[in-house]
């Protein structure tokens, strides 16, 4: 059996500067994946709301609220489940700060996992086979449009994930 790479993605509240992560979901090294939502109960700073991002990924704060785990279970879970590891997003920045903001209100509990770019695993995985950067970032970017072609798009923290594994296994087809 193949062992695949851990890849994270988070949904937010916003895409503003008190945005807070609302969703998070990862796979493990068979493919599973593992998704959560995270209630913003109990933190007294996680109240930015934006009801366009509501409407862009179909998560309701009332939904976070009656369905979403403790921040510190959450931070526990991905510990347990990715702790040494590296793990990869298609949009680290932003995912590096949901990341951040969601361990901040754990207190004293910090990621036992690097988090890194997909784009920088995936020109490893190729540029042995290519002349140049410009033609693998050109070779990533095809990978991308038959990943979305082959996973139905949604805008999910699980969706995302799927991609992300998806466009993993076209790089070493």
């Amino acid at each position: 059996m193949e062992t695949i790479p851990s890849f994270i993605d988070f949904e937010a509240s916003s895409l503003g500067s008190a945005s807070y992560p609302i969703e998070v979901a990862w796979n493990l090294s068979d493919g599973s994946i593992e998704s959560c939502l995270i209630s913003p109960a109990g933190t007294s700073r996680w109240t930015d709301w934006s009801y366009k991002a509501e409407r862009i990924h179909g998560i309701a704060r009332a939904q976070l609220l009656a369905e979403g785990r403790t921040p510190s279970w959450v931070c526990q879970r991905l510990n347990e489940q990715l702790a040494g590891q590296t793990v990869y997003s298609d949009a680290p920045d932003y995912d590096g700060m949901w990341l951040a903001e969601l361990f901040s209100v754990c207190r004293g509990e910090v990621p036992g996992f690097q988090l890194d770019s997909v784009d920088r695993l995936l020109l490893d995985i190729i540029s042995p086979h290519l002349s140049d950067r410009a033609a693998g970032l050109a070779k990533i970017e095809e990978f991308k449009a038959e990943a979305r072609k082959r996973v139905s798009q949604q805008h999910r923290a699980a969706w995302d994930v799927q991609f992300l594994v998806e466009l993993w296994r076209l790089a070493n087809g």
